[in-house]
């Protein structure tokens, strides 16, 4: 009786759903250690104890492994910070935002998600800044709604409000949430974040609010 050959891509029983998570697992620990560039789809395999072709039944190739821990841990955050923008459009933004950054910042002080911050570290700007310009974007119709129920006056474009509250806390990230971080680099981030909140509604909101 013959065998026939597995097809390229095609996963065995063994190499399962469980095989996905482990394979972004592993990806992340070595992109944060060594970098994207210098991580191999072989590498990936072996931390995992699978075949390299293994790999191409879960994704298509290392950058879209990539994509998928970007969206987790970029701009995927709004979505895992329960981010809605309808509902939170129909609250003032001195009760909606400092929940959401909170939500955001707790997230961004997870273990796995800061090495993807140090990744990020390792391979320069481009990455952190097109994170920042995406959620910058997802955040923009909420501020848009927000001016138009006269929360904010019309100085500002929303995109630009939009990115001036997001782009701050960004930067909190990459200087005190990398994966190296100490319980005190996380406690001084929650509270520059707080801060910053506090600040941007007080400089922003017609009414004022106190920081």
């Amino acid at each position: 009786m013959t065998t026939q050959p597995n097809r390229r891509g095609r996963p065995r029983k063994s190499e399962g759903p469980d095989t996905r998570e482990k394979l972004l697992s592993a990806a992340l620990d070595l992109f944060a250690a060594q970098g994207f560039a210098a991580t191999s789809v072989r590498q990936i395999a072996e931390a995992v104890g699978v075949r390299d072709s293994a790999i191409y039944g879960h994704f298509e190739g290392k950058q879209a492994i990539l994509d998928v821990l970007m969206e987790r841990a970029g701009p995927g955050v709004l979505k895992l910070s329960g981010f809605d923008a309808a509902s939170m459009a129909a609250a003032p933004p001195d009760k909606a935002l400092p929940g959401l950054f909170g939500r955001i910042v707790a997230h961004w002080a997870e273990p796995e998600v800061r090495k993807f911050t140090s990744m990020m570290l390792r391979d320069g700007a481009d990455g952190a800044g097109r994170a920042v310009d995406t959620v910058a974007e997802r955040l923009t119709p909420l501020f848009r709604a927000w001016q138009a129920g006269g929360h904010f006056d019309d100085r500002f474009d929303a995109d630009w409000l939009a990115w001036e509250a997001i782009a701050p806390l960004a930067t909190i990230r990459l200087t005190l949430m990398g994966s190296t971080a100490t319980p005190d680099d996380l406690n001084r981030a929650r509270q520059m974040a707080e801060r910053h909140v506090a600040h941007f509604l007080a400089v922003h909101l017609k009414s004022g609010v106190s920081p």
